[in-house]
């Protein structure tokens, strides 16, 4: 019995797979491109193509550079959380598995960075149901960060405190749910006796007995800073862009424009935040006192500059990794 329900389990994982890779990135990028045409016929064509032209090699690069460091911080957590859990993996392995899951980035809430999970399935003999909670706390941890920021902001210029203090409240309540041990157990053992749920019942306690350990305190705030230092350094990109178009911006705007836009775009779950994340970049730019096309422009820059820059990474690492196997 358990070995069909393994054969099951496998199945349903690859199936699942298979949609992710074939359709999922390239229906993103079709996405974008209606996404980033529509901002510029928003602002006025020409207005956003001059200010386009007018953005700085060396800053462009700047953005780049900040955003490879924040990578670089995103893998220190995630190669903390396998040493937590236990998961001996080589170093060059975990780089691997987690700089190839960049290219997964442009799926719906980046859900598809589960892929990681099945990669060291894959490769290394490592149960998916252990590895995908870390994929879940990094994207939990995530949104703590980009919550802080936008925060930050909201106090800053007085805005709308609302839909921030929701989602706040209820990231900690799932969290707080997560940590009551006994009553998740419960609920558990009474679903191995529900039809067809019930065959997945060990692998769904492994994925909680992870997730249980991952938001314990320590590793909870160590995984927190860690992705604040590395959602901050885009934030100081996105201010850097907004500097160079010669408009008064202080670092405050960057860290709270692109953390606000990439909670929304993470809460919308379309693929990769598109047009959410633009859309809410844009408008409270505007609202702050910014031309419509330096707005778009400086969105535009920024989406290129850390979500297309990180699935292009991403792919060319996995296609470097298939091609010196």
């Amino acid at each position: 019995m358990s070995g069909e329900t393994g054969d099951i389990g496998g199945n349903v994982v690859d199936r699942c797979r298979r949609v992710v890779q074939t359709h999922g990135v390239w229906l993103t990028a079709l996405l974008s491109v209606v996404v980033f045409f529509g901002l510029v016929a928003y602002a006025d064509v020409g207005a956003v193509t001059s200010a386009l032209a007018a953005v700085d090699p060396v800053t462009f690069g700047a953005v780049i550079g900040l955003t490879t460091v924040g990578y670089g911080f995103r893998f220190a957590k995630w190669h903390y959380y396998l040493r937590y859990l236990g998961v001996d993996v080589p170093l060059e392995a975990s780089a691997i598995t987690f700089f190839s899951g960049l290219m997964m980035v442009v799926t719906p809430g980046k859900a598809g960075e589960v892929w990681k999970a099945w990669f060291l399935r894959d490769e290394r003999g490592v149960p998916a149901s252990e590895t995908a909670s870390v994929v879940g706390a990094e994207r939990i941890t995530d949104l703590v960060a980009l919550s802080a920021m936008a925060a930050l902001g909201v106090l800053v210029y007085s805005r709308s405190s609302v839909p921030i203090v929701a989602l706040v409240v209820a990231l900690a309540a799932g969290i707080g749910l997560l940590q009551w041990r006994r009553a998740c157990l419960t609920i558990l053992e009474r679903l191995e006796s529900v039809p067809v749920v019930g065959d997945y019942a060990a692998d769904v306690e492994r994925f909680y007995e992870s997730t249980y350990r991952l938001f314990r305190f320590r590793p909870l705030v160590v995984s927190t800073l860690l992705s604040l230092a590395a959602w901050g350094l885009e934030g100081i990109a996105f201010w850097l862009v907004l500097d160079g178009f010669g408009t008064e911006t202080g670092v405050v705007i960057g860290l709270f424009v692109f953390g606000f836009g990439s909670v929304i775009g993470a809460v919308s779950m379309l693929p990769g935040g598109l047009a959410a994340t633009e859309a809410s970049m844009v408008g409270v730019l505007v609202a702050l006192g910014y031309s419509e096309a330096v707005a778009a422009a400086a969105t535009i820059a920024i989406r290129v500059g850390t979500l297309w820059y990180a699935a292009a990474l991403g792919t060319a690492v996995f296609l470097a990794y298939k091609a010196t196997r």
